[in-house]
């Protein structure tokens, strides 16, 4: 019998690109502390500490104009405050997948899945905390990052409205 071992990495930004905290759930049953340095892996140049959570990926909704995924944390002020901060300030949130090594101490190859979301609302219970994270567009809301066009992106464009097509 062959099993995989697998990590979910969750890195928080918020609208400016700062970082927010960097977080993984692979905890080391094989360690005397759970926390701290013994219980941090390295992905792509950040440190993640541990921090016990789910993430239960990506679902549209029933009209299938948005994506949406949830992040489940136990219910504690700790994560109470984050998670509302999260949602007041509009976090980013970037989730890798990745397969690890038996001992969960580093990542084996590339991540298996990366998913960037938005933090869009919170609901909790006595139990748990759940970030209901949707992608950047909603078709619904008319939403969408704010882009301008340069000539960068687009190459070169037009400087007047008298267009013609031959």
């Amino acid at each position: 019998m062959s099993i995989t071992y697998l990590t979910g990495f969750i890195y928080f930004t918020d609208a400016n690109g700062t970082s927010k905290g960097a977080y993984q759930n692979s905890r080391r049953d094989n360690i005397e502390s759970t926390t701290g340095a013994d219980n941090q892996i390295i992905l792509n140049g950040k440190t993640y500490s541990y921090l016990p959570f789910i993430y239960q990926g990506a679902a549209k909704t029933k009209s299938g104009d948005n994506l949406e995924a949830q992040l489940i944390f136990a219910n504690n002020t700790v994560a109470m405050n984050h998670a509302n901060q999260a949602v007041v300030e509009k976090w980013n949130v970037q989730v890798d997948i990745c397969k690890m090594n038996s001992s969960f101490t580093s990542v084996e190859g590339n991540p298996l899945t990366t998913d960037n979301w938005l933090v869009a609302s919170m609901s909790y219970d006595s139990t748990t905390i759940e970030l209901l994270v949707s992608s950047a567009i909603d078709a619904v809301g008319t939403n969408c990052p704010n882009r301008v066009l340069t000539n960068n992106l687009v190459g070169y464009l037009p400087t007047t409205a008298n267009i013609r097509n031959l």
